[in-house]
């Protein structure tokens, strides 16, 4: 990648250095409606002319690819938390399976489910009162 970059920018430099050795005439420039007036090579007045198009165009562009960005930024801090949020309920998940359930606590349930529980109580109450 950098040998690409240098070998566009190093031909660009050299047209630059053309432009600026050709062109050493000066020229005066108004900036109307103030009343200065400024004397300046003419290849200084174009080449800072271009340096201001990229700098503009640069700044568009960076303002146009806000939006995206600060959405990305926003979709992975959630994704973070989403990761976060796994790795907590998989210890938890863990945790709960490394603890032994008591036979007592499903064999309740089931007989609850079963409607055992109101003939286990008759047969408690019927023992009791003999």
């Amino acid at each position: 990648m950098r040998i690409l970059f240098w070998l566009l920018i190093l031909p660009f430099l050299t047209l630059v250095g053309a432009f600026a050795a050709s062109n050493p005439e000066v020229l005066t420039l108004k900036l109307w409606p103030f009343p200065f007036q400024r004397q300046v090579p003419v290849y200084a007045a174009v080449l800072s002319a271009f340096l201001l198009g990229i700098v503009v165009a640069a700044l568009w562009v960076w303002t146009v690819g806000l939006g995206d960005r600060l959405a990305r930024r926003r979709v992975a801090r959630h994704e973070r938390a989403l990761e976060r949020e796994t790795v907590r309920l998989t210890r938890e998940l863990a945790e709960k399976s490394r603890t032994p359930h008591s036979t007592t606590d499903a064999g309740q349930s089931r007989r609850e489910a079963k409607g055992e529980d109101k003939t286990r109580a008759r047969r408690l109450v019927a023992a009791g009162d003999s």
